[in-house]
């Protein structure tokens, strides 16, 4: 006669089967779990591996994108000074900076990782935990940087959840989004236009409003929001601020079509898609939004929302 395994018994070899494989698949370092343990600590172990990179996969994945990187005594060993290591590096951070090559289109050149000296080694942000790398100093990256963040002290920034510092010979960035990957936008006021006005902001409202596009706020544009703002029963003073905004803008996804759809296109030609502005919101247009989100930590799902419209429209 068969004995029969207690239920208690064969559900924690499965928890341990399902943590051995998971590590093999991430190619992530993993303990084997005791037989003995609870499944409560088994879930544990796989949070904590889907959280970071290990070496090889952030390499491949920096290399992939055009990133580089070096040491000044040209090692990866964590724990020693003048090394440059992956070990233990976050998905989020990785990510994130290729998301900043990506919207900069600036060489990016690693310098400093997850590596603990000299870095400071109190706090959760930390580099020693995988939250923050360095990068080097050159004139691409020192311009986007500024013009795509808020300045919060004075050789500081911030854009979401990511905080850039300009130190001495380089950028120390720290990436506190949540594990998944996610990133709180930037708070982004939309732009005050009145008459005299001029500018890209200006041609995206004149596309909108579906009159002659020439970048000017003069007495026509003056005319045409009026008659928007009374058309929605807001104060007609011609001047386009937050309220006219949120009325102007359309939210757009894949599918749509017309004069709003150009306008999208028009503003993500200015940042760098390389798409036709025809009108027609299709798959290379869904693709060029999600590129530009993911680059300002916005959720990247290809919808224009009133986030994604400010971001636009406040790019310098």
């Amino acid at each position: 006669m068969t004995a029969t395994i207690p239920f208690s018994a064969r559900w924690t070899r499965l928890a341990t089967g399902i943590a051995t494989a998971a590590a093999v698949v991430l190619g992530a370092a993993a303990e084997t779990t005791p037989a003995t343990a609870a499944p409560r600590a088994t879930t544990a172990s796989l949070s904590a591996v889907s959280a970071t990179y290990t070496p090889a996969q952030a390499k491949a994945k920096l290399r992939a994108a055009g990133i580089t990187w070096r040491s000044s005594k040209n090692c990866e060993d964590k724990n020693r000074n003048g090394c440059t290591s992956f070990q233990g590096i976050r998905r989020t951070t990785v990510d994130g900076v290729i998301s900043l090559r990506r919207a900069s289109r600036c060489p990016i050149v690693v310098t400093g990782a997850a590596e603990i000296p000299p870095h400071k080694t109190t706090g959760t942000f930390t580099h020693g935990k995988g939250y923050k790398v360095d990068i080097a100093l050159n004139p691409c990256v020192n311009r986007h940087i500024p013009r795509h963040a808020r300045k919060i002290g004075s050789a500081t920034w911030a854009a979401g959840s990511v905080e850039y510092l300009r130190e001495s010979n380089h950028w120390d960035i720290k990436y506190k989004g949540s594990g998944s990957g996610s990133a709180t936008p930037a708070t982004r006021a939309w732009p005050v236009l009145r008459s005299g006005a001029r500018g890209h902001a200006v041609t995206t409202a004149q596309q909108l409003l579906r009159i002659g596009a020439d970048g000017r706020y003069g007495p026509a544009t003056v005319r045409a929001v009026k008659t928007f703002q009374r058309e929605h029963r807001l104060t007609a003073d011609g001047v386009l601020g937050a309220a006219t905004w949120q009325r102007l803008a359309p939210t757009l996804r894949s599918g749509a079509r017309g004069n709003a759809v150009k306008a999208l296109q028009t503003q993500l030609r200015r940042n760098g898609a390389r798409i036709a502005a025809d009108g027609a919101y299709g798959t290379a247009t869904a693709a060029a939004v999600r590129a530009f989100q993911r680059g300002r930590q916005l959720t990247a799902d290809g919808v224009t929302g009133p986030a994604t419209w400010q971001r636009l429209l406040t790019a310098r």
